[in-house]
């Protein structure tokens, strides 16, 4: 669980994907990623950071 002033995260990690649900300004939902992404952790555990990233990786949804 990440909880900052922009947003907030809630991440279940499986052996293979990660579930992230997320709380923002702009977005509230319900994504997931390969957690070798390590997408939260590159964007420094900033929720609308890893919004960004996720949007840049996978552009089509998963």
């Amino acid at each position: 669980m990440l909880v900052e002033p922009q947003g907030a995260i809630v991440a279940f990690t499986m052996k293979r994907y990660s579930y992230l649900f997320f709380v923002t300004r702009a977005f509230v939902g319900f994504k997931r990623i390969v957690t070798a992404d390590r997408i939260v952790a590159r964007a420094g555990y900033s929720a609308p950071g890893s919004l960004r990233l996720i949007a840049e990786s996978y552009p089509h949804g998963n």
